[in-house]
């Protein structure tokens, strides 16, 4: 004979959730949670079948292949407390013998999914690295599925996409921090898919996909969705749990607690405006992943090409910075250079043994003040040449070398840099210097380089080659270490 023990369960207001046997969900044993993560697949099936039906431990243990006293012990555990029963019936001597359960069996996540999400939604562990991509709709890459590694060296020929890749990826920073680019000298496309990979210095990897529609000039967020990914012992990957799932401006920010009276996930709405990505502000409650995620993309500098005209910035003195990160146009070289010269003595000396190499004329380089109070200018000492020269008097050649061997040797580093033919306006006989930088500058931060130059990639290593090539009008990734090194041209594509 059954007797109801306990007609619906505690209020979750209860002092510290407590249970029959005197102890919250979050203090019990790993036994006892995973005897509960054991179990809750059948009681979910068994509601799912008959949902008004009171199934006993008998039944529930033939069900999911459980002894009887494990499923009587487990529901006598957490059935009350975690709301799983409409009633929970007892035997004479006062055990759990029978359940009806209750909807929120449906809802109720397994405690390891739960401790599993619970770390995932705290900050990101460095380094991050972008892993894998896939576009569609971005100046014809169509279907195109990328991967990355520290270092990743993009060739191909002209028109292949390796320019469209970069730009795509530059698209998506600048979206994190600023609305999309509207009017007419927008450059987003009428229809963009992005969904990219990225994993931490920890090993957890994270998914992060979105859409765009609308005209052209007018461009909108149709989707969007962050989520973390797990590996089966099979190693396939899925997605585990999504913290950002957003459509058309609406959707939530989910995040995972584990509190008492029970662990759970919480589920905020937002709403965010059409031109603008939810990665960008609606992050509250405060979801640590997401926000190192935002860091990450943001972060990504990008370099198609120095400004080295005649009456460029860099070739003036500029203000010196504590940190600085070469912009994308070069601007700030002296900057750059002045703190590698007072801060980092060693990197100094490989600088300077660097550009040695590369010009058997180079003497010295030292950056002094100038221009007025807190701005600075490199100077250079060649050989044959009686004064010392500043960046206004050095050839555009020079100063592409410079700025290229200045952003490898930095501390500070983007955690994506992008070069867009690196080597183009510099002689072929610096080409092997530049090679040795790149793989240098890899072991500190993400580099990714899209070139044409056979001097260039002889420098590389073939697992670090990728070609991009068209077919059928699509461009085409070919993999890591399988690009050709043959037939190629000194243009960007």
């Amino acid at each position: 004979m059954y007797l109801p023990t306990y007609v619906g369960f505690p209020s979750e207001s209860s002092p510290s959730g407590a249970t029959p046997q005197g102890r919250g969900v979050t203090e019990r044993p790993e036994e006892e949670l995973a005897a509960f993560d054991r179990l809750l697949p059948t009681l979910r099936e068994a509601y799912r079948r008959n949902p008004s039906k009171t199934w006993s431990a008998g039944e529930l243990g033939e069900l999911s292949g459980l002894p009887e006293a494990e499923v009587a012990h487990t529901l006598e555990l957490f059935a009350s407390e975690l709301g799983l029963a409409e009633v929970l019936f007892g035997d004479e001597a006062g055990l759990v013998g029978a359940i009806q359960l209750s909807s929120a069996v449906l809802e109720t996540e397994p405690f390891a999914s739960v401790r599993a999400w619970l770390g995932a939604q705290g900050p990101l562990e460095a380094p991050l690295r972008l892993t894998e991509l896939r576009v569609d709709g971005y100046q014809g890459l169509q279907g195109l599925e990328a991967r990355f590694g520290a270092l990743t060296v993009l060739t191909g020929e002209p028109g292949s996409g390796k320019s469209s890749l970069l730009d795509c990826l530059g698209l998506l920073s600048h979206a994190v921090v600023e609305p999309l680019p509207s009017g007419p000298h927008s450059r987003v496309p009428e229809r963009l898919h992005l969904s990219l990979r990225v994993a931490s210095g920890s090993g957890r990897a994270f998914r992060y996909s979105v859409s765009l529609g609308g005209p052209v000039g007018t461009p909108r967020v149709t989707s969007e969705r962050f989520a973390c990914v797990e590996t089966d012992a099979r190693g396939q990957e899925s997605e585990a749990f999504a913290f950002l799932d957003f459509q058309n401006g609406q959707g939530s920010v989910r995040t995972v607690t584990w509190e008492s009276p029970r662990p759970r996930v919480l589920s905020v709405a937002h709403s965010v405006p059409p031109d603008s990505l939810a990665l960008r502000g609606a992050l509250e409650p405060a979801l640590g992943s997401a926000a190192s995620f935002r860091a990450f993309l943001s972060g990504w500098r990008f370099y198609p090409g120095f400004d080295v005209s005649r009456g460029a910035a860099l070739r003036r003195p500029v203000p010196s910075e504590p940190e600085p990160v070469l912009a994308s146009d070069g601007s700030n070289l002296s900057a750059v250079l002045f703190h590698l010269m007072v801060e980092c003595p060693e990197r100094w000396r490989e600088l300077e043994a660097s550009l040695r190499e590369a010009l058997p004329s180079f003497l010295s380089l030292s950056v002094k003040p100038r221009g007025g109070p807190g701005t600075v200018l490199c100077v250079w000492r060649e050989a044959g040449v009686r004064d010392e020269l500043t960046l206004a008097d050095l050839s555009d050649g020079t100063l592409r070398l410079l700025c290229l061997v200045a952003l490898c040797l930095a501390p500070r580093k983007a955690p994506l840099v992008g070069l867009d033919g690196p080597e183009l306006g510099l002689h072929p006989r610096v080409l092997p210097v530049l090679s040795r930088l790149l793989r240098r500058a890899s072991e500190e931060t993400q580099v990714l380089v899209a070139t044409q130059s056979p001097e260039l990639l002889a420098g590389l290593p073939p697992d670090t080659v990728a070609e991009l090539r068209r077919v059928e009008g699509r461009a085409v990734f070919s993999g890591l270490g399988s690009a050709r090194r043959d037939g190629v041209e000194g243009t960007r594509s």
